[in-house]
């Protein structure tokens, strides 16, 4: 198995701290996450209004459901970053202001991390400020599922990679592999 070359990866969005193998098996990443408009939607269970992490983490409404979310941005933080945010998510932030809401059946989000931290998702619905706060439900990932791994890809790119670049690139670095292509192909065509 090849590892697929790094200016692949950057280009596709994926930083040192990701390993992504040429035939896309998976992501070696503890809180690697899934959000394909094809497969199985992320969900995450959100607390309302909360001070800090700690109240998402033990959300004091256990019997609130996991919903599904769409991923409308991500946010990139250092740690340090991350720490403060996730200690004062009631605090107004500028590159939160008119995000959130509904559309499709989903709540979209503004998924938050930093190397070494839990991803959260924040649906400021239209605020400044973290008034839905979220972790995803832990989903399995299955190691034969390659169709599903390259949408994976494809779905978590960087927004100012187009979706048919991201392909083109999947293409190059999967050239060997004939049942890979004809995913890209079925994609593609979508």
């Amino acid at each position: 198995m090849h590892s697929m070359p790094i200016a692949m990866q950057i280009e596709l969005g994926f930083g040192g701290d990701q390993r992504v193998n040429a035939v896309v098996t998976h992501i070696h990443r503890k809180d690697a996450t899934m959000t394909t408009a094809n497969h199985t939607p992320i969900r995450a269970r959100f607390a309302r209004k909360p001070c800090d992490l700690d109240e998402v983490l033990h959300n004091t409404d256990p019997s609130a459901l996991f919903e599904p979310i769409e991923i409308a941005w991500r946010k990139a933080l250092t740690e340090a970053e991350y720490d403060a945010f996730a200690n004062t998510l009631l605090e107004d932030r500028d590159w939160l202001a008119g995000l959130g809401g509904h559309a499709n059946g989903r709540r979209r989000v503004v998924a938050v991390s930093a190397p070494g931290r839990t991803t959260v998702f924040v649906d400021p619905s239209g605020s400044r400020y973290g008034r839905y706060v979220g972790i995803a439900e832990a989903t399995p990932v299955t190691d034969d599922d390659q169709a599903g791994a390259i949408g994976w890809l494809i779905d978590n790119r960087r927004p100012e990679v187009s979706r048919e670049q991201a392909i083109r690139t999947l293409r190059r670095a999967l050239s060997g592999d004939p049942a890979a292509l004809r995913i890209l192909d079925r994609l593609a065509d979508q």
